[in-house]
């Protein structure tokens, strides 16, 4: 009986109807619980995770920027809204470390999890599969950026919904800070402001109900809704000295629009290989069999979800523009990570978590709607259960390989005292992640010859500098204050260099995850 408990899934004919006081608390236990341990799980892989340049980037940004409006200064380069960086900056005030960020970020993912074990209309395998799968274990828990907190903004908005007319307020102001997220979280919510409008036109605002009285609080929502996406679409347009994905690809080939849709099974079936080159990596793609219906497989998952979103509009519209949105994204402007892409993944999660709540419509086929919903639990649990694989999998490959050498590159430098020298560093974005380690303000750049933490990704940046260049500025600054600097490079120098300018190698780190984060430390003496 217990067994058959945990595998059903509810099927909630009434919005307005409430669960029993009973089973709420069952709810709550089971929520708290799973919480519980997913902060264990993901406590022990935090501890153990080095965290990489685009991590790092969000903590320099934030520490380094001296208030709000130069926070919005600095961050004109980087493609994301400010939420998350604001949300840093107190937590930078408080301690230089960015395992301030961490613990923060995991709190976050921590409150996702218990939220959607708590409210979401699945059954409890749905529920513990989702809380330990690769996105909400591992991608958006473990790796700090802005992206977990967007996931949770969604969560909270599938909450609301079920009663939204009486709380649209609270629904403008969640899809303004989730519009605040990321691009890709935009996306999101322009699908989400679209289907509310259709769905309160058609159903609701012209019918004299019980939200005539709710009608100025609804418009208002509306208004922060479009605020939002505005407000965040100015953030992100790029100054015109961008050096970062400066490109739109606006020709169209089959070729790249099928490749570009393969993205979806990264986002619904992630499977991470079983080595030191895990993130990111999609296993599936190694066996023949799949990549001979990996396209196939793709438009059939879309297809199965437009049926059964048919009868209820505001989720199909949610998924359909949300879905086309971002891969139209990734098709003209930047194609993207796996981190990307699992907003094609939870876009699916949040059309279906809202399902149960939508005003539905009377169409001829009803009879293949139900039939898809009918298949629903089953295929979610073997989505599910892809997710939960690559969690498990991704958290022990974090914790025996390396993620990057930022972390240790900084613990040596501090061990032998030379954590206050005069720094030189190339790559910088390499470099910002031992910046960061090191709670130190600055170093000098050569790729835009200056000084900084956090990477600025202007045009100033992009000109050729090569290593003898790199010792050359290590030079000038070791003349003009008398000390000696300290070399750090993502890559060895040629002896000759080395030999030529009586440089003394230190130390290498070498061999991490993210391959261009492993160091070499050349000492520069004062003559």
């Amino acid at each position: 009986m217990f067994f058959q408990n945990f595998l059903q899934t509810p099927q909630i004919e009434d919005p307005e109807s409430e669960p029993q006081t009973p089973c709420r608390k069952k709810d709550f236990y089971y929520a708290f619980w799973v919480t519980v341990v997913f902060l264990l799980v993901c406590g022990y892989g935090a501890a153990h995770h080095e965290m990489w340049r685009d991590e790092i980037q969000a903590w320099l940004l934030a520490r380094d920027s001296a208030s709000v409006f130069e926070l919005f200064a600095n961050m004109k380069y980087e493609g994301h809204p400010a939420l998350w960086h604001l949300c840093l900056m107190p937590l930078s005030r408080i301690s230089a470390s960015p395992i301030m960020m961490q613990v923060f970020h995991l709190l976050i993912a921590a409150t996702t999890v218990f939220l959607f074990t708590r409210y979401a209309p699945f059954n409890r395998l749905h529920k513990f599969l989702f809380a330990f799968g690769y996105f909400a274990l591992y991608e958006y828990a473990i790796v700090a950026r802005n992206y977990a907190l967007g996931v949770l903004l969604i969560t909270i908005f599938c909450i609301l919904y079920r009663e939204r007319y009486k709380r649209f307020l609270w629904i403008g102001i969640v899809l303004i800070l989730l519009a605040h997220t990321s691009v890709h979280a935009l996306i999101v919510t322009i699908a989400i402001g679209f289907a509310l409008m259709c769905e309160y036109l058609y159903f609701y605002c012209c019918k004299e109900e019980a939200l005539t009285e709710n009608r100025r609080h609804i418009w208002i929502g509306f208004a922060l809704i479009g605020f939002g996406i505005v407000t965040s679409v100015l953030q992100l347009n790029p100054p015109a000295d961008t050096g970062f994905a400066v490109g739109w690809n606006f020709d169209f080939t089959v070729q790249r629009m099928n490749n570009i849709t393969k993205i979806i099974t990264q986002a619904m079936l992630p499977s991470p290989r079983a080595s030191m080159g895990f993130w990111g990596s999609h296993q599936l793609n190694s066996y023949e069999f799949f990549q001979s219906i990996r396209l196939p497989l793709c438009y059939l998952i879309v297809f199965w979800c437009m049926i059964r979103f048919l009868k209820r509009p505001t989720a199909l519209f949610i998924y359909l523009i949300a879905t086309v949105g971002l891969l139209a994204f990734f098709y003209v402007k930047y194609g993207g990570s796996i981190r990307h892409h699992g907003f094609l993944f939870f876009t699916f999660v949040l059309s279906s978590w809202i399902y149960y709540d939508c005003p539905e419509i009377n169409f001829p086929f009803s009879s293949i709607s139900r039939l898809a919903q009918w298949f629903f639990g089953p295929i979610f649990i073997v989505i599910l259960a892809f997710h939960f694989l690559g969690g498990i999998t991704a958290i022990p490959m974090d914790i025996e390989h390396i993620f990057s050498n930022g972390k240790r590159t900084a613990e040596y430098i501090k061990a032998q005292g030379r954590q206050d020298m005069l720094m030189v560093g190339d790559t910088d974005f390499a470099i910002s992640t031992v910046v960061g380690y090191l709670e130190k303000k600055e170093v000098y750049y050569p790729k835009g010859s200056r000084f900084g933490s956090f990477v600025r990704w202007d045009k100033a940046r992009t000109h050729g500098v090569s290593n003898e260049d790199i010792i050359k500025a290590a030079q000038m600054l070791s003349t003009q204050n008398s000390e000696d600097v300290l070399i750090i490079m993502n890559r060895a120098l040629e002896t000759p260099l080395v030999e030529q300018y009586q440089l003394t190698l230190l130390e290498k780190f070498t061999g991490s995850t993210i391959g261009d984060e492993g160091f070499h430390l050349y000492l520069l003496e004062t003559p």
